[in-house]
């Protein structure tokens, strides 16, 4: 035995007899059962495996969580439980709005985006990216970023943040097509498209904000380094200043008369030229209004973010007029191409993309001219009612999801998702002092006012622009 060895020898038994000593002394039980089990025991006298949650036997709740779950005194009698609300009318299943991408085997990618245009030399995949939220209606979601591919958006710089509240089972497949949070992660894949999800259900504003946290060089700063360390390259190792975001409920197209641009050629162009110096001080520039809108990411932080007191409607009044108070131009370029408002999709996805045997049908009608097919759908959207509050009804389409993870009632969600807007319209008045979106017609006003103006109504009043 070497002298090395014998070191290691001696270091060993020091080891045992200092860990032995520690132990008896603190009073520690020595059953080293626990660490070698006996292997010649039988399998039947082992302890059963532990119950599943639903099969365990309920344990009667302490005194403390008695009286919690009262709200008042611990012998108050139960309390009655209310009837249940009119059940809601059966909606039809939906259809899989893209059959070709549940097909096996499954189409290349190059098969499904064979008569894609490619981009223009100009393009890089890091000046334009597109992000578009999802929440809610799968069909819907897939046909906008099909028609955007389809009008020469690269597939690799669109990413899709999934705002369903729902983790990562949609990532695990966990989620059926009839759930409203319904979306298809590998389909998106076969399209080349990008997937984020976001940590928990945002509100449209925190959403927005999500898209300035993302895309901001400090971004990485902030994550673990095996998410920055990763070879490929995604947003979180670019420094985006600028980015476009769009709604889901958008069909769009290229200019039909003008075969030698397309609708991704066109706002690239319009970015390039905002981007030089002969360009204004600006903020966002809109394609119909925001539906599709490209974000100058260092203006928009210099005053703060979207302010996410105030959720849904009218945050966009907030953000927009506190970006002009501080001398940011806020331009449009409505003729890139053509932008329809929809809510509901083609009865064939696949005919955006002009795969052959496939057409754009709509309702039993196919149409060769697109004009047609999107002045069609987005007239169904419009003329629900007079007032066009049945417009975002798209939103209720899919019911089924029960029993599958973050269930939640699709009509419930709804109504929760309307007291929010309620509210945060309350919330942009009392800021301001003024119900309705015309703000920026009062004189004087300017940022630094924002929560230091009395009322201009009397309670009781009706509301004022959009009947707030």
């Amino acid at each position: 035995m070497t002298s090395r060895s014998r070191y290691r020898l001696l270091l060993a038994v020091s080891c045992v007899l200092s860990t032995y000593s520690f132990l008896n002394h603190h009073k520690f039980p020595l059953n080293f059962n626990a660490f070698w089990p006996d292997q010649r025991q039988s399998s039947s006298r082992r302890p059963p495996p532990p119950s599943p949650v639903e099969e365990r036997q309920q344990v009667p709740l302490a005194s403390l969580e008695s009286s919690f779950f009262t709200w008042s005194d611990p012998d108050a009698p139960p309390l009655p439980k209310p009837p249940y609300k009119p059940e809601a009318e059966l909606s039809l299943p939906i259809p899989d709005p893209f059959p070709l991408l549940s097909e096996y085997p499954a189409p290349s990618r190059k098969f499904l985006l064979q008569h894609v245009p490619k981009p223009p030399k100009s393009h890089s995949k890091e000046e334009a990216p597109l992000l578009i939220g999802f929440t809610r209606n799968w069909p819907l979601l897939l046909q906008c970023l099909t028609s955007y591919i389809a009008a020469g958006w690269p597939p690799s710089s669109i990413y899709v943040v999934e705002n369903t509240g729902t983790m990562f089972s949609n990532k695990q497949g966990q989620l059926t097509l009839q759930n409203p949070f319904y979306l298809n992660h590998t389909q998106l894949g076969m399209l080349g498209v990008n997937v984020i999800i976001t940590p928990t259900l945002l509100t449209f504003a925190q959403l927005q904000n999500f898209y300035l946290w993302f895309v901001s060089p400090f971004a990485p700063l902030l994550l673990p380094r095996r998410l920055t360390a990763v070879k490929k390259r995604t947003a979180l190792n670019r420094n985006w200043d600028y980015f476009f975001w769009s709604h889901q409920d958008l069909l769009v197209f290229s200019p039909p008369h003008d075969p030698s641009s397309t609708l991704y050629s066109n706002v690239l162009s319009v970015m390039q030229y905002l981007k030089s110096p002969a360009a204004p001080k600006w903020a966002h520039h809109f394609f119909a209004y925001d539906h599709l809108t490209l974000v100058n990411l260092p203006s928009v932080l210099s005053i703060g973010g979207w302010d996410t007191h105030i959720p849904f409607y009218s945050t966009d009044c907030d953000m927009y007029t506190r970006l002009m108070w501080a001398g940011f131009w806020q331009g449009e370029s409505p003729e890139v191409g053509l932008i329809f408002d929809v809510k509901t999709p083609v009865d064939d996805v696949a005919a955006l993309l002009s795969l052959p045997g496939h057409e754009a049908g709509f309702n039993g009608t196919v149409y060769e001219d697109v004009v047609e097919l999107g002045e069609a759908m987005q007239e169904v959207k419009y003329n629900h009612s007079n007032d066009n509050s049945g417009r975002n009804t798209w939103q209720l389409r899919q019911r089924g999801g029960q029993e599958e993870p973050f269930y939640r009632d699709a009509a419930g969600f709804e109504v929760g998702t309307k007291m929010m807007i309620d509210l945060g319209r309350a919330v942009f008045a009392e800021k301001w002092g003024h119900r309705g979106c015309d703000i920026a017609l009062m004189e004087g006003i300017e940022s630094r006012d924002a929560w230091r103006l009395e009322r201009d109504w009397e309670e009781g009043e009706n509301g004022g622009e959009d009947g707030w």
